[in-house]
């Protein structure tokens, strides 16, 4: 599930071409289930988090201003399906 998760953000930060479309499935999903939403997007920023604690010094400014759009992006996906 994590590999599937980490080919939607990469297509979603990407080109769309339908794997990120795996968000808006697993949102009705977690809907079923009872999952704020606001948790959902939550589980995306805990994967930048560790990424960000794999990568160490090597996390640039760069890399975190473009994970902090993409997180927005992502919310305002999420939050308004």
């Amino acid at each position: 599930m994590l590999a599937m998760t980490i080919e939607a953000i990469l297509d979603f930060a990407g080109p769309r071409s339908g794997k990120f479309r795996m968000i808006e499935c697993e949102v009705v999903s977690h809907d079923a289930y009872g999952t704020p939403r606001e948790l959902f997007v939550a589980f995306f920023g805990v994967i930048r988090d560790t990424l960000c604690d794999v990568l160490g010094h090597e996390w640039s400014r760069d890399i975190d201003e473009a994970w902090e759009r993409l997180l927005a992006n992502i919310a305002f996906f999420v939050v308004r399906e």
